[in-house]
């Protein structure tokens, strides 16, 4: 998302870190113990079934990847754009709100108001002023997208945009949030995730988002970047990221900041992690004689995503950070209340990458894929009960599997029907990114 200063200033603040960023193309996951394949044979190949119900997207393919998709309202809402500074189509806002209307069975946009505090005066846009629409959080009811990458008003402030009714409005008011990477609901106030001049972050709303204060910083090391807000028990974290488990290198270190309700006010505490303690059984080799080069190459840096707690337990996805804001799954994970019994999920195909999760009450659904070869993916529905997350790592079966020629990076469900949103990396981009599956109930 294109600020108010030069694109080289905005690439120095991605690259902003104390110590070593580094993460690239190249590296390998070091091998484990193979596990078993254990796919049901009552699982369907439901390849034939799949619809297409097209694409809303208007811009180049990379930024047609569908970032993310949120159920509400009868609607469902589509992240799509691109927030890196680099190519394939860097800073690729201005970016439409695109939704799949459930009740007229067609794509629709939503229109963004923005009301000037100071004159009163309204501008009415179709997009968000924003390079990319990275999430949508359902926060105490209400629909909000944070401004993933703000191209106004830029460096001096970050948005949020928040659902009310038929339209979207939009707050210019985060101070120095040129990048808000997240939001969260806890103890009747807003949160805000920052990657910001200032370094990781937080602020805190008591009044709906009109205004807010700096709450405090998740660290002063790793990347300068708060990347997710999450509710574990009683408690909200904020994260960075976690320098990733790598042959030869000792720094495996990541950063959270704890924030807990007490009878006494918020208390809040740094904490500190290894890559081994939140993603055990994951770590990488580099090539022989790689250099680490912030950025381009060397040990990778992981973040949590898709946060989700379910039954006690959050489970989340291990997220190699790749072309500048994006990620690349590297497996599936849990942990009980304080980041205690921290766990692998094992998936009945060990060969499938994680992407996203859905959680449906008494069951939690998991979306992955696997490369077969250049140009051809196997994509797979995974769920497990949600009582049996207590019990262990194993339990999942599979629901069904679609091929394509490319992986899904994000679905929802509604009344049994399954949706998809296609997407790629940086390397190879099919024509079919942004396009939008259905696979109806009674097919699997």
């Amino acid at each position: 998302m294109q600020g108010l200063k030069q694109r080289a200033g905005r690439l120095c603040l991605s690259l902003m870190l104390i110590g070593v960023i580094s993460y690239g193309e190249g590296l390998q996951a070091a091998a484990l113990p193979v596990q078993e394949e254990q796919v049901s044979s009552g699982a369907p190949d439901v390849s034939s079934s799949i619809t297409v119900l097209g694409s809303p997207f208007k811009k180049a393919a990379y930024a047609r990847n569908v970032w993310d998709m949120q159920l509400f309202g009868g609607k469902i809402y589509l992240g799509h754009g691109n927030s890196s500074n680099n190519a394939p189509v860097p800073n690729a806002g201005p970016v439409p709100i695109y939704y799949w209307d459930l009740a007229q069975n067609r794509f629709s946009v939503q229109d963004v108001t923005y009301t000037n505090p100071a004159t009163g005066k309204v501008t009415t846009n179709v997009y968000v002023m924003d390079e990319q629409i990275d999430t949508f959080k359902v926060l105490n009811g209400e629909l909000y997208i944070p401004g993933h990458d703000s191209r106004v008003p830029g460096w001096a402030y970050g948005n949020f945009y928040r659902l009310n009714g038929d339209h979207w409005d939009q707050y210019m008011n985060i101070p120095g949030g040129i990048h808000v990477y997240d939001m969260a609901y806890y103890q009747g106030k807003l949160y805000a995730a920052l990657g910001a001049s200032g370094g990781p972050l937080i602020y805190v709303s008591a009044d709906r988002g009109n205004s807010w204060t700096r709450f405090g910083t998740v660290s002063q090391y790793g990347i300068m970047r708060a990347y997710t807000l999450f509710g574990l028990g009683d408690t909200l974290y904020a994260s960075s990221a976690t320098a990733g488990k790598t042959q030869g290198m000792a720094n495996e270190k990541g950063y959270m900041t704890s924030i807990r309700q007490t009878g006494s006010g918020l208390v809040q505490t740094k904490l500190t992690f290894t890559s081994s303690q939140l993603f055990p059984g994951l770590s990488f080799v580099t090539k022989p004689g790689e250099v680490n080069v912030p950025g381009v190459s060397g040990q990778p840096w992981l973040k949590l995503l898709r946060t989700t707690e379910v039954n006690g337990r959050l489970l989340y996805i291990a997220g190699q950070i790749y072309n500048d804001h994006q990620s690349i799954p590297q497996g599936l994970f849990s942990a009980g209340a304080g980041f205690q019994n921290t766990r692998k999920e094992l998936l009945p195909n060990a060969a499938v990458a994680p992407i996203d999760i859905l959680d449906r009450k008494d069951t939690v659904y998991v979306l992955g894929y696997a490369k077969e070869a250049s140009g051809q993916y196997t994509n797979y529905v995974y769920r497990k009960s949600t009582a049996s997350l207590a019990t262990g790592g194993g339990d999942w079966s599979e629901v069904f599997r679609f091929s394509r020629d490319t992986f899904a990076r994000s679905f929802e469900e509604y009344n049994g029907d399954f949706y998809f949103g296609l997407g790629s990396d940086a390397d190879v981009i099919p024509a079919s990114t942004g396009t939008i599956l259905k696979l109806s109930a009674g097919t699997y």
